[in-house]
């Protein structure tokens, strides 16, 4: 799966979901690479994402009516002379500013998609086009990463090395990979007890039974 997304004055961001890892490239307007990144799944999760808003309406209206106010006079008179002034082309320049200063804040502050990995923090204009590819290529990623590390790190050898498989079920299960049952399960057949912890018993510590 791959999401690319183009701002202006700011280059472009390349995000493609490959076999074993999240590739990651940012380029400057000049198609120069300012960052390039590949990311194994071993290193993703947990991931986070989120689209944050902030719109500064005062300002906006604040901005709307000093074009009105600048633009009453030189408008009065091209109404009523049908000759565009000096005066009126001053006020469409300073709109136009404004205009395409309300975009690039629109693209890069107001509205943003944000993605966050265990090693990694991505911030992307949040266009409302956009969404959708951006919510699908979160949950892609959950779960392809999901399902690497399962098919990866989730088989246990009962014949192997206990400690080392034992801590990479933990760390499965922490991470959301393995459910409580499932960590149970896989931990069960490395120890053969159903529980490592100590059961009590006259006063003693008593060895947790074994399954055959």
């Amino acid at each position: 799966m791959i999401f690319t997304q183009k701002q202006l004055f700011l280059g472009s961001t390349h995000i493609a979901l490959r076999a074993e890892s999240l590739y990651v490239c940012k380029r400057n307007p000049q198609g120069v690479a300012t960052l390039e990144t590949e990311v194994p799944y071993e290193e993703i999760l947990p991931v986070k994402a989120g689209e944050h808003r902030y719109v500064p309406t005062n300002q906006l209206l604040l901005t709307g009516l000093l074009l009105v106010f600048i633009g009453y006079g030189p408008w009065r008179a091209w109404l009523a002379t049908g000759e565009a002034g000096l005066s009126l082309a001053v006020w469409w320049l300073v709109a136009g500013v404004n205009a395409l200063s309300l975009w690039l804040r629109f693209e890069q502050q107001w509205f943003t998609f944000r993605l966050q990995t265990a090693h990694l923090a991505l911030t992307l204009a949040g266009r409302p086009w956009q969404r959708r590819q951006f919510r699908a290529l979160v949950t892609e990623l959950e779960r392809r990463t999901k399902t690497y590390l399962r098919t990866e790190y989730g088989q246990v050898n009962p014949l192997g090395f206990i400690e080392p498989q034992l801590r990479r079920v933990a760390w499965l299960h922490e991470l959301n990979v393995l459910s409580a049952r499932e960590a149970q399960a896989l931990s069960t057949r490395l120890t053969g007890r159903r529980s490592t912890a100590p059961l009590q018993g006259m006063g003693q510590e008593l060895e947790p039974p074994y399954l055959n």
